[in-house]
């Protein structure tokens, strides 16, 4: 969020990055952007080399110029997490994201790979709901594959108790791509997120973000370009969310395009409350394995 959102972006990426290499961080995962800076930003780093470094990206042409950055500080990434259209949150697409499918993604991905004669670990994520689909994934080639989702929900979440009830009773038509986050990304949520439609007053100088190097901010002109009622109070905002403060207090609901489905994974008690499964539980599903909410 905020080496998106801090002026001097890239300095604080840099100061980012370095703390986590000092603080002994196993490794890094770069994502929200294409990252052609950031190699080289640690490169002189003691750690640079020690460290897991990887990559999430949602198309070969995003990760070949990534790689050709990469290449320029002779170290390429130890994995690449390739992310589909039907993952939550921030898309790394436009508005035409209907048009792709993650398997095609992959392939292609690999496929270059393939032809640069590049041997790096790819990671398949979005959409991934269980163990038929991680299987599919593993028998293409890939060495892993990343969700979030199913564990959205889990006891262990941090996720509010009203949110998971709502991932739990989501439907089709509750769950949107939306062009209302200020990062010009296009994000996936659920209609019923408490930050759409909202009339808070912009928190960007109260948390000391702007979003970009002119201290503009999309939310920020949407407030203003907003009205108010009869009675002088300030109408919905419509066009776009404030994201620092939304996020920050667990509002903006993000999923991914399965999260109708997680209604199929539990049980409800006696007051209609679905239960919530734990980690462990979920984890032993994506392996195959019967859990107690199968008996």
């Amino acid at each position: 969020m905020e080496k998106l959102q801090v002026g001097s972006s890239t300095e604080l990426l840099e100061v980012r990055l370095k703390a986590s290499l000092d603080a002994g961080a196993d490794g890094i995962s770069l994502s929200a952007g294409l990252h052609t800076s950031s190699m080289r930003l640690i490169a002189d780093h003691p750690r640079f080399r020690d460290a897991k470094i990887g990559i999430v990206v949602s198309s070969w042409r995003a990760l070949k110029l990534f790689l050709r950055a990469a290449n320029r500080v002779e170290r390429m990434p130890d994995y690449i997490v390739v992310e589909g259209p039907l993952a939550g949150g921030h898309l790394g697409f436009g508005d035409d994201w209907a048009d792709y499918t993650l398997k095609d993604i992959v392939v292609d991905v690999m496929n270059n790979l393939e032809k640069e004669g590049l041997q790096i670990p790819v990671i398949p994520a979005g959409g991934i709901f269980d163990a038929e689909d991680a299987t599919s994934f593993l028998e293409m080639g890939a060495v892993a594959v990343q969700v979030a989702t199913r564990f959205t929900v889990a006891k262990e979440s941090g996720l509010p108790d009203a949110a998971k009830q709502s991932f739990f009773g989501a439907g089709e038509k509750d769950v949107f791509v939306s062009a209302a986050s200020p990062t010009s990304y296009p994000i996936r949520l659920l209609h019923s997120s408490p930050c759409l439609n909202s009339n808070l007053a912009p928190q960007c100088v109260p948390f000391g973000y702007v979003m970009n190097t002119k201290g503009q901010c999309q939310y920020l002109d949407a407030y203003e370009a907003t009205g108010v009622s009869e009675t002088g109070k300030k109408l919905p905002v419509v066009e776009k969310i404030c994201l620092c403060h939304h996020i920050a207090h667990y509002d903006v609901w993000t999923c991914g395009s399965n999260v109708v489905r997680l209604k199929e994974t539990a049980t409800k008690n006696a007051e209609g409350i679905y239960q919530q499964p734990t980690t462990e539980q979920i984890i032993r599903e994506y392996l195959g394995e019967r859990t107690p909410l199968d008996a």
